[in-house]
C-alpha cells in the first residue's frame, strides 16, 4: 500500500462514528508481501499513520472512491471505522484472508495479469 498523503479535496475521516472489531489488525501491513496483496484489494488507496485522541490510527483512504477506513487498537483489540462508498478494510481483510488461507505464498509465486479488463494478482498455492 502506498504511504502517500491524500489530497485536501477528500472528505477526511473524523474521529467520530461507530467502530467495530476488526478481523485483521493494521499490523498485518508490516509485512511487505501482505502490503502488496492488500494493494490489489484497494488499488487506488493510500495509507498513512497518525496520532489522534491519544492513540495511533492507521488510515487507508481512496480519494477516487471517496472511501476510508481507520484501524486502531482499543484495549489490545483492533477496531475499525469505515466510511464512504467502499468498505476498504473489509476488502483488504477478504483478500488477505484468502492469501493466508492459501499458505501466504511469497512474491516469487505471484503473477500479475494485465489486460484490457485491468489488473489482477494470482499466486500458486503451496502443495498440501
Amino acid at each position: 500500500m502506498r504511504a502517500d498523503f491524500a489530497p485536501h479535496s477528500v472528505a477526511w475521516p473524523d474521529s467520530e462514528g461507530d467502530a467495530v472489531p476488526a478481523e485483521l489488525g493494521a499490523d498485518v501491513l508490516d509485512d511487505w508481501t501482505a502490503r502488496f496483496v492488500a494493494q490489489f484489494a484497494a488499488p487506488r488507496a493510500q495509507r498513512l499513520t497518525l496520532e489522534r485522541d491519544g492513540r495511533r490510527e492507521h488510515v487507508v483512504i481512496d480519494v477516487d472512491a471517496e472511501a476510508w477506513a481507520v484501524v486502531f487498537q482499543d484495549g489490545g483489540r483492533w477496531m475499525v471505522r469505515q466510511g464512504g462508498a467502499a468498505r476498504l478494510w473489509d476488502e483488504i481483510t477478504k483478500r488477505l484472508a484468502q492469501w493466508e488461507a492459501e499458505g501466504c505464498p511469497s512474491a516469487d509465486r505471484m503473477r500479475l495479469h494485465v489486460g484490457p479488463d485491468g489488473q489482477r494478482l494470482t499466486w500458486a498455492c503451496t502443495a498440501s
